[in-house]
């Protein structure tokens, strides 16, 4: 079932039943698809409006995927009210939401060690913990690692360190991904030595750890391992960040836990003192108006 008040002309919509052109995706297509299908009776203009809003302050994906589950569950199936549904969308949304957002702290850890990891760890070996200005500087001078000679044992040199040529191929491109404002501040006399890998992304700083990886371990984590856990951390932070849902929470959690453990941060420990901790949450100035369509909490099932 569609509806047939967001299916018209004015908003671009696709109109079930006529000739019309679709001119929207088909996510925002299956979208109103799935709300229809769960409403199973036509909304009154005011009850479109609300689900209107819904569609133009929510994400999409989470939005779609809250529907889709209260309509798996199946409840209050016979019930012809939009106030009692929308608000079970809202209350899976709004868990949704919570999942995702209680991903970050344990990314946020799992990055943290991994530059500590690194500054540490290259620190020893260059030592020098300011190692990579020569990289940052050589590139300041359109200069690149082609410029860093090959060895006879197939090695090239960092502070008279062998490394691996794939090495310095990872540092001078994550150098050029930098912009001046960055260059410029990585090197001022007074930058402190882990601001370079502060201002890497993770996933350039995992590249330049795995093309080396004598050089920076992280615990008994084999370089496969490492490999392994952190593409599956790369490419769900990138989802996360960027308001998508990822498929698999768990998988994500048992990397983090992986690379923390190897690191020597215990999940469980860290997990249970953020579930305790409480903190000053920031007091909402707007009052609640007739324009706030969003359903108000708590909504409690009979």
């Amino acid at each position: 079932m569609f509806l047939p008040t967001f299916l018209n002309q004015n908003n671009n919509l696709y109109l079930e039943g006529t000739n019309r052109t679709m001119t929207v995706v088909k996510r925002e297509i299956s979208l109103i698809e799935a709300l229809g299908a769960y409403l199973c009776y036509t909304p009154k203009y005011t009850e479109t409006d609300e689900f209107h809003a819904d569609l133009r302050t929510l994400n999409h994906t989470l939005f779609r995927d809250a529907i889709r589950e209260c309509h798996n569950g199946k409840k209050e199936e016979h019930v012809e009210g939009a106030p009692s549904k929308r608000q079970l969308i809202h209350m899976v949304y709004t868990r949704k939401v919570k999942e995702l957002a209680s991903l970050y702290p344990f990314l946020f850890a799992t990055e943290n060690a991994l530059r500590a990891i690194a500054h540490e760890s290259y620190h020893r070996a260059f030592k020098d913990p300011y190692w990579w200005r020569d990289i940052i500087r050589a590139h300041t001078h359109e200069k690149t690692e082609n410029d860093f000679p090959l060895k006879g044992d197939g090695k090239k040199r960092v502070r008279k360190h062998p490394v691996n040529p794939s090495f310095l191929a990872e540092c001078f491109f994550a150098a050029t991904q930098l912009g001046p404002r960055q260059i410029k501040a990585l090197d001022a006399p007074a930058c402190s030595s882990i601001r370079f890998y502060e201002e890497l992304s993770i996933r350039h700083l995992f590249k330049i750890m795995h093309s080396d990886y004598v050089l920076c371990t992280v615990g008994t984590l084999k370089r496969q391992q490492f490999k392994e856990h952190m593409i599956t951390i790369c490419d769900a932070r990138n989802e996360v960040f960027h308001g998508r849902p990822i498929k698999n929470r768990s998988t994500l959690f048992s990397a983090c836990e992986a690379i923390l453990d190897a690191a020597g941060l215990h999940m469980g420990d860290f997990d249970k003192a953020l579930q305790v901790t409480t903190y000053t949450r920031q007091t909402p100035s707007m009052k609640r108006s007739k324009r706030h369509l969003l359903p108000p909490p708590p909504f409690v099932l009979p």
